[in-house]
């Protein structure tokens, strides 16, 4: 017969067991991202993307070869209305955009399709959380809301599994972000399906300098780059608008969110 002291060393046995156990755990979320810049509306570009993480850090993929099971570059037409109608291109890469969130060394790393490369810490978002509730994927999620490069976002997070990772750089949260989204969600990550602890292998995806003039850059820089790259491809533009019969004198340059996932208005 086990005594009282021997079931008590081996129930705290037993715990530490679990607990070390769910820290190793991996586990994948599944979302549709959706992008509809300057719409007004979620009926843009519907990529696949994931969420896989553990304890330790996530990593989140999208507008890769692989989620979409081939390579893309093709233009796709979106209407919202008679008279608003959106010529936008949807393209893949073998890579494909990478965000990497480190949570011991407070680190994130990341990619885009152009073999940016950026190393910087991990976005801090003061979020407020709301008593709001409902279930996503047979989970409780809680509402939040924030402000976050140049957008104001809403999240639904679960406290049953409480972790700070979400889509994207979207992050710090008491709980995994099963959906978000802005204001009249032009940016929109949808739910599509949860294994946690996953039965599958995963592997945590990083990206690495591409060759040897690749480097790493600071979030900053690269929202330099960013937005000298959309003024000029505005400038192009205006060019081409100027050369119409139907030209508008108009040289007012349109903000960033109005194209870009990466926001870097002043």
């Amino acid at each position: 017969m086990i005594n009282t002291k021997t079931l008590a060393i081996l129930l705290c046995v037993l715990t530490a067991f679990l607990v070390e156990a769910q820290q190793n755990s991996m586990g994948v979320v599944n979302y549709g991202h959706k992008e509809s810049f300057g719409m007004g509306a979620p009926i843009g570009i519907d990529y696949n993307a994931n969420l896989v993480f553990n304890s330790k850090e996530s990593s989140y993929l999208f507008a890769s070869d692989s989620l979409e099971g081939k390579h893309i570059r093709e233009m796709k037409t979106f209407r919202k209305s008679d008279k608003a109608v959106f010529l936008i291109q949807m393209k893949t890469s073998p890579k494909g955009y990478i965000y990497n969130l480190i949570r011991e060394e407070n680190m994130m790393l990341a990619k885009d399709l152009h073999d940016f490369y950026v190393k910087d810490s991990i976005p801090s978002i003061a979020w407020d959380i709301k008593e709001e509730t409902k279930v996503i994927g047979g989970l409780s999620c809680t509402k939040a809301e924030a402000s976050f490069n140049g957008r104001d976002y809403t999240a639904w997070f679960t406290f049953e599994i409480p972790l700070p990772y979400g889509p994207w750089k979207l992050n710090g949260l008491p709980g995994i972000i099963l959906e978000a989204y802005d204001t009249n969600k032009e940016i929109f990550f949808y739910f599509k399906s949860i294994e946690y602890p996953s039965k599958n292998e995963l592997f945590i995806t990083k990206p690495f300098l591409s060759d040897k003039k690749s480097e790493w850059i600071s979030s900053l820089e690269y929202a330099k780059g960013l937005k000298a790259v959309h003024i000029r491809k505005q400038k192009v533009g205006m060019m081409l608008s100027e050369q119409s019969p139907n030209a508008n004198s108009s040289r007012q340059f349109a903000p960033m969110l109005k194209f870009n996932l990466e926001s870097f208005d002043e």
